[in-house]
């Protein structure tokens, strides 16, 4: 009997433990803490790594790509080509540029990056001689991307220009690459 009432008053006497100190609540709330902080990862590299592929205004893209098509007709009329070359050491940008016209001072080659618009160069190339062009850059370029060359040095009036020279270009593989007239 004394030994019942000795247990009795050491259980009585007991604290329990802190809820942070139960084995139980950490196998309960584990998953559920895993869950946040892998769906807190995920959404911060979805923001951070969108896809620029995909664009929202695809009708007005539409409809402007036909409404540049006489750029293109434009410069197939004057004869218009060109070959790009890319000095990687000096980081400049030479064009050569043929064609029944007057060369203008200035020219913009644009290179897209086909994946993140971010990426995207807008690159003033200055007259030497007639029919050849040089510019600088700030950066190295690698893997590939699409190239147009105009008249109009602002790139948000491009559809303004006279005539375009598009061409496409994979450092991986070159430092040179041709500009024509997009084929209709």
């Amino acid at each position: 009997m004394v030994s019942a009432q000795v247990n009795q008053n050491r259980d009585n006497n007991e604290q329990p433990r802190p809820w942070y100190r139960e084995i139980w609540f950490w196998i309960l709330m584990a998953p559920l803490i895993m869950v946040v902080i892998m769906s807190t990862i995920m959404v911060s590299i979805a923001v951070r790594y969108a896809d620029d592929t995909v664009s929202d205004t695809y009708y007005k893209d539409s409809r402007l790509y036909h409404f540049m098509a006489h750029q293109d007709q434009r410069a197939a009329e004057l004869g218009m080509a060109g070959m790009v070359q890319y000095d990687p050491v000096e980081k400049s940008i030479s064009v050569n540029l043929k064609g029944d016209l007057i060369y203008p001072e200035q020219l913009l080659l644009t290179l897209s990056h086909p994946v993140e618009a971010d990426l995207d160069t807008h690159v003033v190339v200055d007259l030497l001689a007639p029919g050849r062009y040089r510019g600088q850059l700030n950066e190295t370029l690698q893997n590939r991307w699409y190239l147009q060359l105009s008249p109009e040095l602002d790139p948000k009036q491009h559809e303004k220009a006279e005539w375009r020279l598009k061409g496409e270009i994979n450092f991986n593989l070159g430092n040179g690459a041709p500009l024509n007239p997009a084929v209709q």
